[in-house]
């Protein structure tokens, strides 16, 4: 029996990274009742992830659409003459690249922002260049950019308290921005209906048991799209699927993927494979990763600074 409730929460817990992931200002009573446990359960098991470090940090950040900017994913092969800590640093301290993470047999992939295509070649061009750098590999890709609005200096009086602490309940972002809990609560509403400011947590996955990895899966465009791909992940493995890249020059997707153990990981890839319009999949495991600066972050600060 405690094996079966331990399983059952467990699953709660991913459901719970997932949602968080995409909105952080969920309350733990809309979780309750969406999940059908009691709101001091609910929030028990956020401060767990929290404390085990699967939930990193909380952040607030302007949508793609506000900022203009523009994504890349990439990998790196090195030579393994680098430490992997070192490598990822070096790589990190482009002020261009928000993520990167080391992956088995000398792999590195990284996430990038870039606003025109010089940027985007000089973030290639510094990669190459890296010691110990064998190989880069570079795909702008397709995201959704979110819808944009103009942020009044009463957005940005609310959005200036949540920066620190994104999951403020209104009562407390009233008392601490001088505005009605009403004001407070419309003024939300309007962020998070538009899309142009997002409120995530950032998810370290592998922090505790699981095993983080990246699925690299081509399919053929004849027969499917990238669109499609996706809504069969997340309906396949709503619970271990996290995030896509889809690459814009070629049909390639890659599906970053979290499992509880090696075979896991190994039937994930099977089944991939066997999709209908599946023409490959590779899978590599992560061994370390870490988040950088956040480019879209630090323009809202920016906007809030000059208010």
């Amino acid at each position: 029996m405690r094996d079966w409730v331990a399983d059952i929460m467990d699953e709660l817990d991913k459901k719970l990274m997932a949602v968080l992931e995409k909105n952080c200002r969920i309350t733990y009573q809309e979780l309750s009742r969406r999940y059908g446990v009691s709101a001091n359960a609910i929030r028990r098991r956020v401060m767990n992830l929290e404390e085990t470090g699967e939930i990193s940090k909380y952040i607030v950040a302007l949508s793609i659409a506000m900022t203009g900017s523009s994504q890349l994913f990439g990998f790196l092969t090195g030579d393994g003459s680098r430490d992997e800590v070192e490598m990822i640093d070096e790589m990190g301290s482009h002020q261009n690249i928000i993520a990167s993470a080391a992956y088995s047999n000398g792999t590195y992939a990284f996430v990038g922002n870039y606003d025109t295509t010089q940027e985007m070649h000089d973030i290639s061009s510094y990669l190459r260049r890296i010691k110990g750098v064998l190989s880069a590999e570079i795909h702008p890709t397709i995201i959704p950019s979110g819808q944009g609005m103009n942020l009044t200096p009463l957005h940005l009086r609310i959005l200036k308290v949540l920066i620190e602490e994104p999951r403020l309940p209104i009562v407390e972002i009233a008392e601490k921005s001088g505005l009605t809990s009403r004001r407070v609560r419309r003024l939300l509403g309007q962020l998070e209906e538009s899309g142009a400011v997002q409120f995530r947590a950032l998810l370290e996955l592998g922090a505790d048991t699981s095993i983080p990895y990246i699925a690299r899966i081509r399919w053929d465009e004849r027969s499917t799209n990238y669109e499609s791909m996706i809504e069969w992940l997340k309906q396949k493995y709503p619970l271990s699927s996290w995030e896509n890249f889809v690459s814009a020059i070629e049909p390639v997707l890659f599906a970053l993927l979290a499992g509880e153990n090696l075979t896991e990981v190994n039937e994930t890839t099977r089944e991939i494979r066997r999709h209908p319009h599946v023409e490959s999949v590779i899978t590599t495991t992560c061994t370390y990763h870490k988040f950088f600066r956040n480019i879209r972050h630090e323009k809202l600060l920016e906007l809030i600074r000059n208010v």
